[in-house]
């Protein structure tokens, strides 16, 4: 926006003029930064805004999302191996996997995000979410892609990130958690969980989300968050304070 707004972008007519012209504008954002920063360290506990006094923060967020995405590819990995020892998938009629762990993990997910998500939470991430979407729409216009010599609106992203912002984040990597993460948000907000659930419905229901947990988890390891990430089995195990303090200690400690 500053940018187009001290004429040094070589553009002024086409439909990403008009779209950045716009944006200024109308200022579709109501909420400020320290409004959306707070939120964030309530819902997911991230960044290092003070939570506002009495409200519930999310601290165990983070914690809980790898530990969920960690058991779903875990149930998904212990059913192909099961299939194949087995010879195939309907003998038994039983899925070889813990149909518990992922239940438990993803109840306490959404349970955790529910309690600290009330007040203006909602109508925040809706008004953010709208504003995001206008705003990838309009790096995808043709002119502005043309102006920064671009082929994709994430190459625009890049491209500014490395000129005037002092560097690039990792944006394969986090593009594609914010895809699968989002979509394993939205189901774990549908799905009830309920513990009398049949196996093989259970399976079939979680069966889509299984590639988006395994692609979460592969690009979480090349982030600098994930680099100390130990493995499914470990993090499964911290996840559900199955591991002692000494190995915790022993398993960071040879990373």
């Amino acid at each position: 926006m500053r940018l187009f707004h001290h004429g040094r972008l070589r553009m002024n007519r086409g439909p990403g003029a008009r779209g950045l012209y716009l944006l200024e504008k109308w200022q579709p954002l109501r909420y400020s930064q320290r409004h959306r920063e707070t939120a964030y360290r309530r819902a997911f506990n991230y960044g290092l805004n003070p939570a506002p006094a009495g409200a519930v923060v999310n601290r165990d967020f983070h914690r809980q999302l790898v530990g969920f995405m960690v058991s779903l590819a875990q149930y998904f990995r212990d059913l192909l191996i099961g299939e194949v020892i087995r010879g195939g998938q309907l003998i038994e009629q039983r899925p070889f996997g813990s149909v518990a762990t992922v239940q438990r993990l993803g109840l306490d997910l959404r349970y955790a995000l529910d309690r600290s998500t009330y007040g203006s939470i909602y109508s925040l991430a809706m008004e953010t979410g709208h504003h995001l979407k206008q705003v990838l729409n309009l790096l995808d216009a043709p002119d502005i892609k043309k102006a920064f010599d671009a082929n994709t609106k994430w190459n625009v992203v890049e491209i500014v990130s490395q000129r005037y912002l002092g560097g690039m984040a990792e944006i394969s990597q986090r593009a594609k958690m914010a895809e699968s993460g989002r979509r394993i948000l939205q189901f774990v907000a549908d799905h009830d969980f309920k513990t009398s659930v049949d196996p093989l419905l259970f399976q079939s229901e979680m069966r889509p989300m299984g590639p988006h947990a395994e692609a979460w988890l592969a690009a979480y390891r090349m982030t600098r968050e994930g680099r100390g990430f130990v493995g499914l089995t470990p993090a499964l195990k911290d996840a559900l304070g199955m591991r002692g303090r000494h190995e915790a200690e022993t398993a960071l400690a040879d990373l």
